[in-house]
């Protein structure tokens, strides 16, 4: 009998976690708001949790706006699934073509990272999005990299890193047309989507 190799050991391993992930989905894996499949720290969906609404969503809410001082632009509105999603208009909230966070855009953040404070429960999804100019990699890479600066910086001011989920779309989920400036501008943005889990 052949001993097995490492690469056919891991192709097995690889297909077993496949397998797993599939049979947990199809038992009612939670969706996350913003998409996607809610996975626990060793990444395996989860199928046990529950997406609820927190008493002071209304609170934060005018927080939030309230920390947009400078009239940045900032729109904040409560989603379907009970989540609450802060979109930072990338015009305001990077400088040029490049990921480093814009000073002006930190006062709303560091609103978002108090509201961790007052929640166990509290989660953050962040994603980036890019327009359409220049190629896909490129805008997948530079939304990718946006997000991160917004986790890193949430991260700096004491949220967990387990409590924040990262995703970057590049250009592929635009609000406006991207055949005018206006739209492109629209379409560069970061947005947050707040909730709790129970």
């Amino acid at each position: 009998m052949k001993p097995i190799s490492y690469r056919q050991t891991a192709v097995t391993a690889f297909a077993a976690l496949l397998l797993s992930a599939c049979t947990s989905i199809n038992q009612g894996g939670a969706q996350q708001p913003g998409g996607g499949i809610a996975v626990d720290t060793s990444g395996l969906p989860v199928a046990q949790r529950s997406v609820t609404t927190p008493s002071n969503w209304n609170d934060l809410i005018k927080q939030i706006r309230a920390s947009d001082t400078l009239k940045l632009g900032i729109q904040v509105n409560r989603v379907r699934d009970g989540s609450l999603r802060v979109i930072l208009p990338g015009g305001n909230t990077y400088k040029g073509g490049n990921a480093r966070l814009d000073n002006r855009m930190k006062p709303v953040l560091n609103t978002v990272a108090n509201a961790f404070a007052q929640s166990p429960y509290l989660r953050i999804k962040v994603v980036g999005h890019s327009d359409s100019q220049g190629d896909s990699v490129t805008n997948q890479t530079l939304s990718i990299s946006r997000a991160t600066a917004v986790v890193n910086y949430l991260i700096g001011r004491d949220v967990k890193s387990v409590l924040i989920e990262l995703e970057g779309r590049g250009s592929i989920d635009p609000l406006m047309s991207n055949s005018t400036a206006q739209g492109r501008a629209t379409n560069r943005r970061i947005e947050l989507y707040l909730y709790e889990i129970r």
